[in-house]
């Protein structure tokens, strides 16, 4: 058999154009981009050649027809029975990535919760890490008899607390403090200089019960103090160091009666923690003066100056030193005028007490004398530190003044 490309029978061929060109009705002409399709002839034994066009190829994968012998001499084209296909499939849609305003919001809360409870967590981790610092710190400076628990606050307490320490003033400087003893000194000594007499007087004449608490104050007997004060040559000094003693006595919130304001003497005196002997009230104490002074700044920092009339413990002050006083003051001066100078001093010192209360430390005035020594104006000593620790020796603001009993 001569085969050109592939002999068939005319059967054969027929099903080989059906297979390679199927006859549908509206198929699209053959694109020209792949040019003329090749013609096959089929040509069996003893017969004429049959020409027909090529199949086209349907896919890369497209199997050919083989051709076999078969029986009886002839060649038997195989078709197979399935043509594969490759022709692409229905492409997917890609789908929407975005997302909704809904969920974009939503994602937005959440994270501004989430940052806000990190915050107040951060937050509350220093507060309370700063309030045992500060618990530790005033622990180590206790007296181990003193020493408790470690303190713990939560971070709302220690807020409030460094908010009221914030409004409360600093401490008054040194000098500031004596700058007012100093006035207080001077106006004392040009008051006795100007209003008493250095003639001789009786000791009868003296009410010795008016000097009890100055003698406890000096450690000198009443006695004593008598003589010194009928002594012409020991008189100034003596009267300086009793106006003094009524005048600075009284601002000190351990002596009665005080200068300072009725609402607030009341409870200084019995208020414990005042003596530094117990640290934790001695802390108490400390902090309700510095609060209690600066809330009541405003009415009572200048009040005695301010008045028309002196107040009742100034008139009280003035009675008690026209009692002892009352021999040694000149005849000639006008008692209103020396009144009115002794009101001054006591005004001045009235301030003066009003400060040292609203001090967060503690101070009093030192009177005593030693080897036969007699204080004329008194010491200034801080006792209790702006910490609210005892100091010992005291820290001497001023220095005190003294003479010797037969003269300076």
């Amino acid at each position: 058999m001569t085969t050109n490309s592939t002999t068939t029978s005319p059967t054969m061929s027929s099903m080989l154009l059906a297979v390679s060109e199927p006859s549908v009705v509206g198929t699209p002409p053959p694109n020209p981009v792949e040019g003329t399709r090749k013609l096959c002839t089929t040509q069996l034994d003893g017969s004429e050649s049959t020409i027909y066009p090529c199949p086209s190829t349907i896919s890369a994968s497209l199997t050919l027809p083989t051709a076999t012998s078969g029986p009886l001499g002839r060649t038997t084209t195989a078709i197979p029975s399935q043509v594969p296909s490759t022709l692409p499939g229905p492409t997917s849609k890609p789908g929407n990535n975005g997302v909704a305003g809904g969920a974009v919001a939503g994602v937005a809360i959440a994270c501004l919760i989430i940052g806000a409870a990190i915050a107040a967590a951060i937050f509350f981790f220093l507060a309370r890490r700063r309030k045992k610092r500060e618990a530790v710190s005033y622990q180590q400076h206790l007296p181990p008899s003193e020493k408790g628990p470690p303190v713990t606050a939560g971070p709302v307490h220690s807020g409030i607390s460094s908010y009221v320490d914030s409004l409360l003033p600093q401490p008054a400087e040194d000098d500031a403090m004596k700058k007012e003893v100093s006035r207080i000194r001077d106006n004392i000594k040009n008051h006795v200089r100007s209003y008493y007499h250095l003639e001789t007087v009786p000791v009868t004449k003296l009410d010795q019960s008016q000097l009890q608490g100055l003698a406890a104050a000096t450690g000198m007997s009443a006695s004593a103090l008598a003589s010194i004060f009928v002594n012409p040559s020991t008189r100034e000094e003596s009267i300086r160091l009793f106006v003094a003693w009524i005048a600075l006595s009284r601002c000190s919130d351990e002596h009665h009666p005080t200068f300072l304001p009725d609402e607030l003497s009341s409870l200084a005196v019995v208020m414990p923690g005042k003596d530094g002997t117990n640290g934790a009230q001695a802390s108490l104490f400390s902090k309700w003066k510095t609060i209690t002074g600066a809330l009541m700044q405003q009415r009572y920092g200048k009040w005695t100056q301010e008045l028309a009339a002196p107040s009742r413990n100034v008139t009280e002050a003035i009675g008690e030193l026209d009692l002892l006083l009352a021999p040694f003051v000149i005849g000639s001066v006008d008692r209103d005028q020396r009144h009115k100078n002794l009101e001054m001093i006591m005004s001045r010192s009235a301030s003066l007490a009003f400060l040292l209360f609203s001090q967060p430390g503690s101070f009093r005035f030192d009177f005593t004398g030693q080897n036969g020594a007699m204080v004329v104006f008194p010491a200034l000593l801080q006792v209790i530190s702006d910490q609210a620790q005892t100091l010992s020796p005291p820290r001497p603001l001023w220095e005190k003044e003294i003479t010797f009993e037969g003269g300076p």
